[in-house]
């Protein structure tokens, strides 16, 4: 399906809400899975909470790893139909489906056989250690399903049909949500599993999504994927999905470390950080939908080779969703505020925990804005013109260079609390936005091939 690019911000939000709302509605019932496996979880106790949120760590990693493996697919797939050539999308598809299987077993076959000793390494709190081993061991099907699903879903949206994955999400969230609330506590008589129980709904989840997305592809084009690969192909996928790949373990592996250095904070703080961190990705997730949007609506565009209207539109898109989400954020930090100073929530959240967890979630809301912008550009707009080499090196040097060091020293060697080591998080994505800003405005992030 070609779509037209915006000449005007009415006709930017009219396509941002056509493409944007399914895929948002999508991520926004993802995030909303993470907050209900967290509320739920933590009636198990904090030790639960804090073992099962550091798995979700571990596993946030191998899935933006797959997000970079299926982005650089759903680039060849919006270039290719924004050409005309679909035919030629089904060697990708197929390529990036093998490459995600092969690259999730090795993390399948840790979460088996050295569970323990992995959930140890994360957390030195024997409770704590002791949930995530058992979350890790029955989750081990949970990356390759993933795989298989988060790529299937970025090649639908990417051609434009975005209303599939998100009549997935909704399935797999109801499923999720059912299965914790019959076996994570135990209701209507059925046995309590407690942590075992969340880690076997979320496997269970993308099982069902997995199916609703095969639904979308016709029979005989799905009978024919395995043998539309070409040797080219595989080039293809390797160059736009490699850097990505690192791009994205470079960037997940920093958040991955942060929360490990909040968890030798004490049991307290990463129980906060583990609480808050879902709510946050309830904003993200609107932002998810407009960088998606923005990427379908920018790769077909490049691959018909539009090229300086795509640069214009790129802009406009930037600055309209930034504009929004600031003024978004800023309004969320308030209405946290208010809640703290009501005291509505002290009835159902421990009284420490609730307010450490609210501060924190404050500071997160305030750099909505600057992560809003960040992730549009990194999402959306680089990504749609193969710019992922130039972003590949951003995010190492910027995670691993200045992010990672300065959580370390405000959490661990100056004690700073759970507030000010996340306000050091955010940092980074206050300082990326001139650079983001400067690349798009450059137009360099299009590479025309």
């Amino acid at each position: 399906m070609r779509l037209g690019l915006p000449t005007n911000n009415r006709e930017a939000i009219q396509v941002l809400w056509r493409l944007g709302a399914p895929v948002t509605m999508q991520s926004l019932l993802a995030a909303s899975a993470g907050l209900i496996d967290t509320l739920m979880v933590n009636g198990v106790g904090a030790a639960a909470l804090g073992g099962v949120g550091l798995v979700s760590r571990l596993l946030f990693v191998m899935n933006m790893v797959l997000v970079g493996l299926s982005s650089g697919a759903g680039v060849l797939v919006a270039q290719y139909s924004g050409a005309g050539r679909m035919r030629a999308t089904r060697g990708p598809i197929m390529m990036a489906i093998c490459l995600g299987l092969l690259l999730t077993l090795p993390m399948s076959l840790v979460s088996i056989f050295f569970a323990n000793g992995l959930a140890h390494g994360l957390s030195p709190d024997l409770d704590v250690a002791q949930a995530a081993s058992i979350f890790l061991l029955w989750s081990a099907v949970y990356a390759p399903l993933s795989a298989v699903s988060m790529t299937l879903a970025a090649v639908l949206r990417s051609s434009g049909n975005t209303r599939k994955p998100m009549w997935a999400g909704i399935a797999g969230l109801a499923s999720n949500t059912l299965l914790n609330f019959l076996f994570i506590s135990g209701h209507w008589g059925f046995p309590a599993y407690g942590v075992a129980a969340a880690a076997v709904a979320t496997s269970v989840a993308r099982v069902v999504e997995i199916f609703i997305l095969l639904s979308a592809l016709k029979f005989g084009a799905l009978r024919r994927l395995h043998s539309a690969i070409r040797r080219q192909d595989v080039a293809l996928i390797l160059r736009g999905s490699g850097p990505l790949m690192l791009k994205e373990i470079a960037w997940a592996g920093g958040i991955l470390a942060s929360a490990v250095i909040i968890s030798h904070m004490g049991a307290l703080p990463l129980a906060a950080y583990n609480l808050v961190v879902p709510v946050e990705g309830l904003l993200l997730s609107i932002v998810g939908g407009c960088g998606v949007a923005t990427g379908i609506l920018l790769g077909q565009a490049i691959g018909a080779k539009t090229f300086d209207a795509a640069n214009q539109a790129a802009d406009r898109l930037r600055r309209l969703v930034s504009r929004w989400a600031l003024l978004l954020g800023l309004l969320s930090a308030g209405v946290v505020q208010v809640v703290l100073f009501v005291g509505w929530l002290r009835s159902v959240i421990d009284p420490a925990l609730h307010d450490l967890a609210l501060h924190t979630l404050s500071i997160l809301f305030l750099a909505f804005g600057a992560r809003a912008h960040n992730g549009l550009v990194s999402l959306g707009i680089l990504r749609s013109g193969n710019d992922s080499r130039w972003l590949m090196w951003v995010d190492i040097c910027s995670m691993w260079i200045f992010n990672v060091p300065m959580v370390a020293l405000a959490g661990l060697l100056w004690q700073w609390p759970l507030p000010a080591v996340v306000a050091v998080m955010m940092m980074e994505e206050v300082f990326k936005v001139a650079l983001f800003r400067w690349r798009v405005k450059s137009g360099r992030w299009i590479k025309r091939q």
